[in-house]
């Protein structure tokens, strides 16, 4: 009798002890799902978040996510985004808690963004490539509205001919000069991509030189415009406070030619 008790007694600890574990594994199952509802990503701010991500690497891209899609499992602040197999065509999208959290996506990039020295199409003829492509600069890396064009931002690309209309061969055009807009990793440089090269800046003070005759005179004055070396810009004798017109002929100095009534 007091054996089949003593049986009794350990079926019915062990009868308890599964449903603990049982209840244990339940309440573990909630709070995981709890928290992976709590920890989760619109589908239109993890485009956002690509397109963020992209445009660092001066890249525009229309990412292929369902924007109303719901990402659980991972907070947008702990999302990190990197390009698959060396090209940002497509990101592979992952969480820094979460290993489990993986996704990949098309991107639609605008523009190429690996510059090489040389894209030579394959099966051509050297001549034929010649006449196709020519060696221009474009930029290594993405550069801001006017920010300096400096020799470590370019790199010399043979690029195609109809696509490289008014762009550059020659250093000596483009270093020192600003950008007029902001340009991606990989654009060509053109002309139309730089600021003139100003020696006279509007409210600058600047040297009024005026020659009569043999005498030379100097005065001080305050330019109404910008200027490039031999434009005709509009200057104010700070002195006598009267506008002048001449003709720019260095940094911060114009040359009198008439006096404006």
């Amino acid at each position: 009798m007091i054996t089949a008790k003593i049986i009794f007694t350990i079926l019915e600890d062990k009868l308890v002890i599964r449903r603990y574990l049982l209840l244990a594994t339940v309440w573990s199952s909630l709070i995981t799902e709890s928290m992976a509802s709590q920890e989760q990503i619109s589908g239109s701010n993890l485009t956002n978040l690509v397109i963020q991500r992209l445009n660092k690497e001066g890249l525009s891209s229309q990412p292929v996510i369902n924007k109303n899609r719901v990402f659980s499992g991972c907070l947008s602040d702990n999302v990190v985004i990197t390009k698959r197999d060396k090209s940002w065509k497509t990101v592979k999208v992952t969480c820094q808690t979460n290993k489990l959290w993986k996704y990949t996506f098309r991107t639609k990039v605008v523009g190429s963004t690996e510059i090489v020295e040389s894209n030579k199409p394959y099966g051509l003829s050297k001549d034929t490539i010649a006449k196709k492509t020519q060696a221009v600069f474009v930029l290594k890396h993405y550069k801001k509205k006017g920010e300096k064009v400096q020799k470590s931002d370019l790199i010399l690309s043979q690029e195609k001919k109809i696509l490289s209309t008014d762009a550059f061969d020659d250093l000596d055009h483009v270093l020192g000069k600003r950008l007029r807009r902001s340009l991606r990793k990989g654009a060509v440089l053109k002309k139309n991509h730089l600021s003139p090269a100003w020696l006279v800046y509007k409210n600058q003070k600047i040297m009024i030189e005026h020659k009569i005759g043999e005498i030379y005179v100097k005065m001080k004055g305050l330019a109404l415009s910008n200027g490039a070396k031999g434009d005709r810009i509009l200057v104010k004798n700070i002195s006598s406070n009267k506008t002048v017109e001449g003709f720019v002929n260095g940094e911060k100095k114009i040359s009198i030619f008439s006096k404006i009534p």
